[in-house]
């Protein structure tokens, strides 16, 4: 293996880093948002929660499918970042509350 394709190994992974580190704080935000309107008006407010909803449906599933095909290991690392630190946050506020 040459310099140039480790480094764009490292480079990949960092990308999978930060975007499942954005993605696994907003999931808990959005998850969060969700949960509080359930409880104040039932299944009226998940209406007022379609965008927190469709922000779920993006990062947890249509965003993974596609980084995949570009590169897996920036794949993986996505994926990896995202389901850790989304169940520590989410973990978290639960034991805060």
């Amino acid at each position: 293996m040459d310099i140039g394709t480790l480094i764009n190994y490292i480079l990949y992974a960092l990308s999978g880093f930060c975007f499942g580190i954005f993605a696994s704080r907003y999931s808990v935000l959005s998850c969060l948002k969700i949960k509080e309107r359930l409880t104040a008006s039932g299944l009226v407010g998940l209406l007022s929660t379609l965008p927190q909803l469709l922000f779920l449906l993006i990062s947890f599933f249509i965003f993974p499918a596609w980084f995949i095909t570009r590169t897996p290991v920036g794949g993986f690392f996505y994926c990896a970042i995202l389901i850790y630190f989304f169940s520590q946050g989410y973990r978290t506020y639960i034991k805060n509350r």
